[in-house]
């Protein structure tokens, strides 16, 4: 079977884990009305074909004190050898939990949890200590708020469910438990609850239950697949909007247009660089225009300009850094 085909078996148990990648494989089979053995086989199939490269966990970061800042780097003097040494100690730091290469004006966007901003400072000056010299330009901004959506164009579905993040919020109470479940399930959403129990000493039921608390406490927004795109034939763009009135009133028809859109993955409200942002996954360059054409169309008095970027790669997720 071809690397980047998907059958109708393969989709659907896709598409569930999608919306809830936590869930049993038992639930899974219920929904697909295929036996477990046939689910449990697939998914690891998906895995060993790289179609699903892991599964994580979206945590509110702004639920826990955290907000999300970001570091656009541009190298200089920087070849494949010393991109990697640079992205490895990166991938060290642990307030460091997205680091995604891009095609652009900048090389690399590098995603920080901090507190505030005095604690986002102490990070981004080790950052530069250690490599600034190989940072051409730099552009940091910060993340509001997050929507994610059901990946509808691969499952030829019109599912309008949506998993946001950001916004404001009351701090909830986190103590030693739920810390270290937090950045179990961030490493791996589907982590069995037994290994969880073992590794932090208490029972699977307390295990469970204080997960239900931070689900239904919005701590925990929803389990997901790292669906490598590419295997299947897509390329992922992030696309930067500038609007000519950033009034949010006058921006619901553009988020809500965006919504309804089957290739739109996530928008991103974020103070800096753009007014609104989105990131979208299309066959190629032919149909991205096609879709920004049809925004132009609808909403051109609004938008002053757009910024398209690749996005090649995405080195990390992790919403729960340590």
């Amino acid at each position: 079977m071809p690397s980047n085909f998907l059958d109708a078996k393969d989709t659907a148990i896709l598409y569930h884990l999608d919306k809830d990648a936590r869930q049993s494989n038992s639930s899974i089979a219920r929904k697909t009305r295929l036996s477990k053995e046939v689910v449990n086989y697939r998914i690891k199939n998906l895995m060993k074909r790289g179609i699903i490269e892991n599964f994580y966990t979206i945590i509110d970061s702004s639920k826990l004190g955290y907000t999300i800042y970001r570091i656009f780097v541009r190298f200089e003097n920087v070849d494949v050898e010393k991109e990697e040494e640079i992205l490895a100690f990166l991938k060290n730091l642990k307030s460091i939990g997205r680091i995604v290469l891009l095609e652009e004006d900048y090389d690399v966007v590098i995603f920080v949890w901090a507190k505030n901003v005095f604690e986002f400072k102490e990070i981004f000056s080790e950052i530069m200590t250690k490599y600034g010299s190989f940072f051409r330009k730099r552009l940091t901004t910060m993340v509001t708020n997050i929507c994610y959506f059901i990946n509808n164009h691969l499952f030829n579905t019109s599912d309008l469910a949506m998993k946001e993040i950001g916004g404001k919020a009351n701090e909830f109470s986190l103590d030693e438990a739920d810390i270290k479940i937090l950045q179990i399930l961030a490493k791996d959403a589907r982590e069995h609850l037994l290994n969880i129990s073992r590794t932090i000493k208490i029972s699977p039921n307390t295990v469970k239950d204080r997960i239900k608390r931070m689900e239904k406490n919005k701590v925990i927004i929803g389990f997901k697949p790292k669906i490598n795109a590419g295997i299947l034939g897509y390329q992922h763009y992030k696309i930067f909007l500038g609007l000519t009135d950033v009034d949010p009133a006058k921006q619901i028809g553009l988020k809500e247009y965006l919504k309804l859109n089957k290739n739109i993955i996530s928008i991103t409200e974020a103070i800096g660089r753009a007014d609104l942002e989105f990131e979208i996954q299309v066959k190629d360059s032919t149909e991205l225009h096609k879709h920004l054409k049809e925004l132009r169309q609808q909403f051109g008095t609004l938008l002053k300009d757009y910024k398209t970027t690749l996005v090649s790669k995405e080195q990390v997720i992790n919403y729960f850094p340590q």
